[in-house]
C-alpha cells in the first residue's frame, strides 16, 4: 500500500506493507532522506513519526494503529539532550541533572555551586562538592582539574551538623529545626 510522508516541506510516496511496523518505515525514511541520527554522551538524534496528531510506537504495525492506503504521516527529526552533569544531594538523597552545553566543564566549581544553589536553595556555604571518588573540590579549581567528564555523577555533601537541620527544614518539622538555632545573638545572626 502506498503512505505519504511529510518531512521538512517534502510530501513523499512510499510503499509499504500492512504488516511494516513503525519502526521499519522510520528506517525507510532515514535512507530515502539521507537523515544522519546519532547518539552520543550530550544528546541523540532520533525520528518521530506522527498519523492524526499522535505519536506512533516503534513497535506497532501499520495496520494496527489503522493507517490505511493514502494516509499522510508526519516524520519529524528529535533532539534529546542529556545532561551535562548530575548531583547527587546527600540531604535530599535525590540526583539532580545540570543541563548545559561542554563548556561547563571548563568553568570553576564555584560557578557550579551557584547553580546548584539556585536550583536546591542550599547557601553555598554549607556545602561542597566531591568527585565520585570521594575528593573535595575547591571552588578556585574548574571541573576539568578534577577530570570531570560530560555525565559524571557529583556529590553534594553538607558540613557537619547542617544535615540534621536542613532535614527538618525540608519536611517541615518546626520543633526539630527550632532545636538547631542558637540563643545567642552572633550564632542566630550569623550561623544560620
Amino acid at each position: 500500500m502506498r503512505v505519504f510522508i511529510s518531512f521538512e516541506g517534502s510530501f513523499e510516496p512510499f510503499d509499504v506493507l500492512a504488516e511494516d511496523t513503525v519502526r521499519a518505515v522510520k528506517l525507510m525514511i532515514k535512507d530515502y532522506f539521507h537523515i544522519p541520527l546519532s547518539e552520543d554522551k550530550q544528546g541523540k538524534m532520533y525520528l518521530q513519526l506522527m498519523y492524526a496528531g499522535a505519536v506512533l510506537n516503534d513497535d506497532w504495525s501499520l495496520a494496527d494503529i489503522g493507517i490505511s492506503l493514502g494516509a499522510n504521516l508526519k516524520c519529524l527529526v528529535k533532539k534529546e539532550n542529556k545532561p551535562t552533569l548530575y548531583i547527587y544531594n546527600a540531604v535530599t538523597q535525590k540526583t539532580m541533572p545540570i543541563m548545559g552545553s561542554i563548556y561547563l566543564l571548563g568553568k570553576k566549581v564555584s560557578y557550579l555551586k551557584t547553580l546548584i544553589t539556585l536550583r536546591c536553595g542550599f547557601p553555598v556555604s554549607i556545602f561542597c562538592l566531591r568527585t565520585p571518588q570521594g575528593r573535595e573540590m575547591y571552588d578556585c579549581n574548574t571541573l576539568i582539574d578534577y577530570q570531570t567528564d560530560i555525565g559524571t555523577t557529583l556529590r553534594l555533601d553538607v558540613w557537619d551538623g547542617w544535615k540534621e537541620f536542613l532535614t527538618g527544614c525540608l519536611q517541615g518539622q518546626k520543633l526539630k529545626v527550632q532545636q538547631y538555632l542558637s540563643e545567642e545573638e552572633p550564632v542566630l545572626k550569623y550561623g544560620c
